[in-house]
């Protein structure tokens, strides 16, 4: 059978969803079809091979000594895969399936050791990764298309131009976003009101990155488009987002609170049609594979601004990817054997 590691955990911000995704992964993958080797890596960067049920991940209690083995990616050598460091033996893998989300995992990092692990993986290779990851260059890199963006400006952390944020605040008004230059879920995002808010923000948001966004808050609602495949692309259903309140941050996004997901959109048909084209467009021209789900706003007076892209979204089968896909026919299983042969199509 094919042998299939599956990463999950990780440094990032982002540890606790890659727990929640990998743990629905893992129970629809066929175990007829592949032979699963789990690979968890802790928020301190250890990396181990874990024999134990899929609920201990979900639940973060993985760690235990008795299911963990401690392990090394292989570089260079006849053997691919893992190596046990305790008794020097090598578990060889067929496919690399990284269920992990945010910093140093989509940015383009581990994609980087992948390459370097000469295994076939699920999902984008390191520069689509890389620029996808950073909100700044993926809005530069969509303006060159004539794609429109949400207005921004990159800032840092530390010696933060003041006056830059002033001049910007002052052109697009009240209310602003401060968002993470390379980040996702809506870790370490605030919504600015009112400018004595700032500081706060800008301290807040150096828990998560060095850099930031500042961006105007668009008056309309977000939709999204995923995107299944490498050269022959399926384009799943446009979904939309309704928010009784506030934005989409990282309680809306996982509890569903006081927001709902239309599936489809309540768009008009020649709406749908221009988010599908931007998002192909994008997918095509980054250099994405395998999957990505592409998110936009739709402005009260009907205009289309890229919002970000993201190359490993959320994947519990609750999440939006899955189903967006669900309504051009695929079920969460379907996809996932799919990923795994685009993964073995890119590196062939």
């Amino acid at each position: 059978m094919k042998k299939i590691a599956l990463l999950f955990g990780g440094k990032s911000s982002e540890y606790e969803v890659s727990l929640k995704s990998a743990a629905a992964v893992l129970e629809a993958l066929d175990t007829k079809k592949y032979t699963i080797i789990k690979i968890g890596i802790t928020q301190k960067g250890d990396w181990y091979y874990f024999t134990g049920n899929n609920e201990e991940i979900a639940a973060n209690r993985w760690q235990k000594a008795e299911y963990c083995q401690r392990v090394s990616p292989i570089v260079g050598g006849k053997e691919r895969g893992f190596l046990l460091q305790e008794t020097g033996e090598a578990l060889r893998v067929d496919v690399l399936f990284p269920v992990l989300h945010g910093e140093l995992v989509e940015d383009g990092c581990i994609q980087g050791l992948f390459e370097w692990m000469e295994l076939p993986y699920v999902g984008c290779k390191t520069a689509a990764s890389a620029i996808c990851m950073n909100k700044e260059l993926t809005h530069r890199f969509a303006n060159s298309l004539g794609i429109k963006t949400t207005p921004s400006i990159r800032c840092t952390t530390q010696n933060t131009d003041i006056e830059a944020i002033k001049r910007f605040i002052k052109k697009e008004q009240l209310p602003v976003f401060l968002k993470p230059l390379r980040g996702g879920s809506s870790k370490g995002i605030t919504r600015v009101t009112d400018m004595n808010q700032l500081s706060q923000a800008i301290e807040a948001i150096s828990a998560f990155d060095t850099h930031f966004i500042l961006e105007k808050e668009v008056d309309g609602f977000e939709v999204g488009c995923g995107i299944l495949g490498n050269e022959e692309l399926v384009i799943g259903a446009i979904d939309e987002i309704e928010l009784a309140a506030g934005f989409f941050d990282y309680t809306e996004k996982y509890q569903m609170i006081s927001s709902k997901i239309h599936l489809p959109a309540r768009i008009s048909a020649d709406m749908k049609r221009e988010v599908s084209y931007q998002a192909e467009q994008l997918y095509r021209l980054l250099g994405c594979r395998g999957l990505a789900r592409i998110d936009f706003f739709i402005t009260r007076n009907g205009e289309l601004l890229l919002n970000e892209i993201n190359t490993l979204p959320g994947f519990t089968a609750h999440s939006r990817y899955p189903n967006m896909l669900k309504d051009s026919g695929w079920s969460y299983q379907g996809i996932l054997d799919r990923l795994i042969e685009l993964a073995e199509e890119a590196a062939g």
